[in-house]
């Protein structure tokens, strides 16, 4: 028997938080306008609303797809075969427009974003070929990590500032 697509109220509940980060990111962009904003808040806070965004996309995709195809299974599969390249496509942008402000990728900021890249490419490989819809579920998860680790970054950097976002 195949699984059906995720419930709605987990994806609805996965593009609200994605849509929250966003919000939140503008936020922040909002408060830290100034004299004493760095190209690496811009570049951090653009990233956040990027993905975010993209994670309501794939979050609410899932319905329409399935609806389309006819199969549950196979609208999983192929949103899991789009998240793998977009997340692989996110990784070639964000490192060159990362050098282009000249924002610096070392230490445990590299090693944190690798590994959730990698963890997601993972699950998105292993939903592509099973379509379980508990993978899928964990790697929408895994996508909101994403901007998450990118807000708490922010935070960190206004902490090593020692500013607040209002710049105060």
């Amino acid at each position: 028997m195949l699984e059906p697509v995720p419930p709605a109220p987990f994806l609805y509940s996965i593009a609200g938080l994605s849509a929250s980060l966003a919000g939140l990111a503008g936020l922040v962009a909002a408060l830290t306008r100034g004299p004493g904003s760095l190209p690496e808040d811009t570049f951090r806070l653009r990233q956040i609303v990027e993905y975010s965004f993209a994670n309501v996309l794939f979050a609410i995709s899932v319905f329409p797809i399935a609806l389309m195809i006819g199969d549950d299974s196979l609208a999983i599969r192929d949103l899991s075969v789009l998240v793998a390249a977009y997340v692989i496509a996110v990784a070639v942008f964000i490192g060159r427009r990362g050098r282009r402000y000249g924002i610096p990728f070392e230490g445990w900021t590299r090693r944190i974003v690798v590994a959730a890249f990698g963890i997601t490419l993972v699950t998105a490989a292993a939903t592509a070929v099973t379509g379980s819809v508990a993978l899928f579920e964990l790697l929408l998860i895994l996508l909101l990590a994403r901007p998450m680790i990118v807000f708490a970054q922010v935070l960190a950097s206004f902490e090593e500032r020692g500013r607040s976002p209002a710049g105060r």
